[in-house]
């Protein structure tokens, strides 16, 4: 249920006998919550921003978080029963580790690494042989993942004690031994992602408003973020994807009606939609991905400017979570930015572009053919 359909039960709900209400009654509210969800809106929507769903757009989808391999045709992606991959073949298999408690980084195109559902250990795991490995940490529940420079190479968000302040580690998955990443980097963190083939770290200190994009060796402050939550830099370290919160809108259809503003202290009544700006890290321009909101966003590192991010909604407006996939070069082409590469990680004018925007991915077959309905797993997993 989102989180407007959450308050509009308790506007239902948390007037008691105090005389005559213009609000909904609780039937008229459970029907107005629960209505139909307009899955060819939602399509249409997404279709406008050429973005495809990975999932069905009506299902209870919980996502949790996600993650691709590196070749974009292998999602990893956790609900409420638990981790699960879909791979480009049409397997769709839950995975026998627990509950992890963040997303995962991969290694190649068929290991992973993600924290076990204790906290204290990281699983290394191999999708295509089940083999399972896991290793003790001297941290407390490391998240945000990231694959380093070297092949074994895990750097995460850890606490030295349970509940406490994150800082980078750097993980050996051969060894299994940890020790903190960037020496430089002496702060707590909130946020951070790591694009090994630029050396490029992105950051949020903890309790900070401002994003950090700075060289992995030495710290040097590359661009400077303000009011952002997180940021991801793209393969060729060209554009920098960075998330934010929208201006507060109401839940409510008429937000001045009687009841809502009679709702006890307390009751949210207002959401402020996730934002994505896009930055030129040559010119520091910034464009505003007008329209669409989401979180978790994820470059392809297959083909530039390829992306998936968790989807909120449109227009500020909330819909069933999923998954997004997109080619922001047409976005980007759109508003008078010029692309340096094509999809083939050639640039422009080298090769002949293609402009088909298709890539194969866990949605796509073998030949990269858009998928059918028919190919697209179910939204409730079971």
């Amino acid at each position: 249920m989102t989180r407007a359909a959450t308050a509009l039960l308790l506007l239902s709900l948390g007037l008691p006998a105090c005389g005559p209400s213009t609000g909904p009654t609780f039937q008229e509210a459970v029907k107005e919550t629960y209505k139909p969800c307009n899955g060819e809106g939602i399509t249409a929507k997404a279709a406008m921003h050429a973005i495809q769903l990975v999932f069905k757009p009506c299902g209870s989808n919980n996502f949790q978080n996600f993650a691709w391999n590196p070749q974009g045709i292998t999602l990893y992606y956790r609900t409420l029963q638990g981790p699960w991959v879909l791979k480009d073949t049409g397997e769709n298999f839950p995975l026998r580790l627990g509950m992890p408690k963040a997303p995962p980084a991969w290694f190649n195109q068929s290991m992973l690494a993600v924290p076990d559902s204790t906290g204290r250990k990281m699983s290394v795991y191999n999708i295509e042989s089940h083999i399972l490995n896991l290793l003790e940490l001297d941290q407390y529940d490391p998240e945000q993942l990231s694959h380093g420079q070297e092949q074994d190479q895990i750097l995460f968000l850890g606490a030295e004690s349970p509940g406490g302040i994150k800082y980078p580690w750097s993980l050996s998955a051969n060894t299994g031994e940890t020790e903190r990443a960037f020496g430089w980097l002496d702060a707590g963190m909130a946020s951070m992602t790591y694009r090994p083939e630029k050396d490029v770290v992105c950051y949020r200190e903890f309790a900070d408003t401002e994003l950090v994009c700075a060289q992995g060796s030495d710290g040097k402050v590359l661009r400077r973020f303000p009011d952002r939550l997180r940021g991801s830099l793209s393969v060729d370290g060209r554009y920098v994807v960075s998330e934010a919160l929208g201006e507060p809108v109401s839940m409510f259809r008429d937000p001045t009606a009687e009841a809502v503003l009679a709702l006890p202290p307390g009751v949210e009544t207002t959401v402020r939609p996730p934002l994505f700006w896009i930055t030129d890290m040559e010119t520091g321009e910034e464009l505003l991905w007008e329209g669409v909101h989401g979180h978790s966003f994820q470059w392809y590192d297959s083909a530039p400017y390829f992306a998936s991010f968790m989807l909120w909604g449109f227009d500020s407006e909330q819909v069933n979570a999923n998954i997004g996939l997109v080619d922001l070069r047409h976005f980007l082409k759109g508003k008078g930015w010029k692309p340096p590469l094509a999809i083939d990680g050639h640039p422009i004018g080298d090769e002949p572009e293609d402009t088909g925007g298709t890539v194969r991915s866990a949605l796509s077959g073998s030949e990269g053919a858009t998928p059918t309905p028919a190919s697209t797993p179910p939204a409730a997993t079971p």
